[in-house]
């Protein structure tokens, strides 16, 4: 059982479990001044559960993202979770994607969704829910996932002449000026109806862009389930984990971004200063910048984050 949670750190805790041993990855930063540390007594009911849960990361797995239905489309792990459980060492320092499931009954700690054919049974935690009935108009960013290929995607609005099935430029792939880059062959590529959720600015939702603040370290990651306290997040190279949610920030989706100005840019999944825009295609939601060396990066609007 862990002992104790040590605020404004970095924490990876291996803890013995009934047969065998469980692991919880933890990335938890917080504003303390004191460094203080959570005693056994002081512990919440919530935090004691996530501690005896064989869950890899420290994050109750029974939450449910808001909107959850059966018969929807989701976004969920589920090709990778229960192999990983079964074949790693340690699963919370694993690469996951997320791809398109049908999610087919739900339970109180975990449900069962439903891809080629196959059932599986997934945390809660786990699934993203993709609401029917969405529409969306020009310059909307939703949450989806590549239609022509696979894996979870964030993508801009570029054509809403069909609201419910609206043409998009995604936002997780290289756009590049000799027209090579994957956004570039891929572009107004249509979605199907029931296939994305409209992304709200500045809501704690799955799919938001999230940076962590509270420790200074400008870290990168998109929220996959929040709760009041925690957030269970995907970061670099496709590695989940948990942070303080007073720790984070949403990076917004209509930043007031101008030429001219300098802006932090994303350098190996961290906000990093010394960009500065030069051009700004809001139709495509790419930003042209040089960065700290003289270099030009092309980013996705919400690669870059100017901080008020």
């Amino acid at each position: 059982m862990r002992k104790n949670i040590l605020f404004a750190a970095v924490l990876s805790l291996a803890m013995a479990g009934c047969g065998g041993v469980t692991t919880h990855n933890i990335n938890l930063q917080e504003n303390n001044e004191n460094n203080t540390e959570v005693t056994e007594e002081a512990k919440t009911d919530l935090e004691k559960a996530i501690e005896a849960s064989d869950f890899p990361w420290y994050f109750p797995e029974e939450a449910k993202n808001e909107g959850l239905a059966e018969g929807q489309a989701v976004l969920s792990i589920h090709s990778f979770y229960p192999s990983k459980l079964k074949e790693s060492n340690d699963p919370s320092e694993e690469t996951y994607i997320f791809y398109n499931a049908t999610l087919k009954s739900i339970g109180e700690k975990s449900s069962v969704v439903t891809s080629m054919g196959q059932d599986i049974e997934m945390p809660n935690a786990l699934i993203i829910p993709i609401p029917q009935g969405q529409t969306a108009k020009k310059g909307d960013i939703v949450l989806t996932w590549w239609q022509s290929g696979s894996g979870m995607e964030r993508a801009i609005v570029t054509d809403d002449s069909n609201p419910s099935s609206p043409k998009v430029c995604y936002l997780d792939m290289d756009w590049k000026d000799d027209g090579k880059g994957f956004a570039n062959e891929h572009n107004n590529e249509q979605l199907r109806p029931n296939t994305f959720v409209v992304l709200k600015d500045g809501a704690m939702q799955p799919g938001a862009q999230i940076v962590v603040t509270g420790d200074g370290s400008y870290k990168i990651y998109t929220l996959i389930n929040p709760t009041d306290k925690y957030l269970l997040v995907s970061g670099f190279a496709g590695k989940i984990t948990s942070l303080y949610t007073d720790a984070c920030k949403i990076v917004p989706l209509n930043q007031d971004i101008k030429v001219g100005d300098e802006v932090m840019g994303n350098f190996v999944g961290g906000f990093k200063t010394g960009y500065k825009v030069t051009k700004i295609d809001k139709k495509i939601g790419r930003v042209w910048t040089t960065d700290p060396y003289g270099g030009t990066e092309i980013l996705s609007i919400l690669d870059v984050y100017k901080e008020n």
